[in-house]
């Protein structure tokens, strides 16, 4: 019986999300306000990749698609891109001036290391913002022109996807994800009137208000429940919307 109870609430998200787009007329969906423009020049988009002991490699492979894939749609000028093992810094500096060397990027793309390593997760947020992922340029440039035709917009949520997997478990959450990652944020988009939690990465922010409302203290006491938050990303979007940012 309690697993039946687990199961409803999925059920019906993912319900209400396939209804949702079976049906295509969403009252809150953010497109409704999308009207295709030019970029403001004066406005800039930053493109953060927080590296945290990772693999060098992999993390400089993205971000160089991701740049590659900017500049072929000749926008590139609106983004800037920014991205305890001794060894691994020395490796990411040296793999930046590889990538700017080789794009011609040193004027957009930008490294730099957080010498005070505090509040966990949600001290790139103190830094910047935390995003880990690789997007499109095409993608990247909609969320901007998503973001500019909403001006009361303060997160942006794109749908990300599980790619590139190589073990048999990991192809089959990625084929999972991909078949119901829609259904579910649909779903999820319906219940919440569009103003659903975001999961720190893949999603596009408005950095003044975020920095005003989104600087998260350390929680009172002791124990698991006290000090930094680490799921900071739906903590984040509650504070936007209480400040009426949506």
């Amino acid at each position: 019986m309690q697993f039946r109870k687990m199961e409803s609430p999925s059920f019906w998200t993912a319900f209400m999300g396939f209804i949702q787009l079976s049906v295509k007329n969403d009252k809150f969906n953010i497109s409704r306000n999308y009207v295709k423009k030019k970029l403001n020049y004066h406005h800039r988009t930053a493109i953060l990749m927080p590296i945290c002991n990772e693999n060098v490699e992999r993390v400089f492979a993205g971000l160089k698609a991701t740049y590659e894939s900017i500049m072929a749609t000749g926008k590139i000028k609106f983004f800037d891109i920014d991205s305890y093992n001794p060894d691994i810094c020395v490796s990411e500096q040296k793999s930046w001036i590889e990538l700017c060397e080789e794009t011609q990027g040193f004027n957009n793309i930008f490294y730099r290391r957080r010498h005070r390593r505090v509040k966990q997760k949600s001290g790139n947020i103190d830094d910047f913002c935390h995003a880990d992922s690789v997007m499109s340029g095409s993608c990247l440039i909609h969320l901007v022109e998503l973001m500019e035709s909403n001006p009361k917009a303060g997160i942006i949520q794109s749908i990300p996807k599980t790619s590139g997997m190589n073990t048999l478990y990991a192809r089959y959450h990625q084929f999972a994800t991909r078949v119901y990652t829609p259904l579910f944020t649909a779903g999820m988009h319906f219940w919440q009137l569009g103003e659903s939690h975001y999961w720190g990465h893949n999603a596009i922010i408005r950095i003044q208000p975020f920095m005003q409302n989104c600087i998260l203290a350390p929680l009172p006491g002791k124990g698991i429940l006290s000090g930094s938050i680490l799921s900071h990303d739906f903590v984040e979007a509650a504070l936007m919307r209480r400040a009426g940012w949506g």
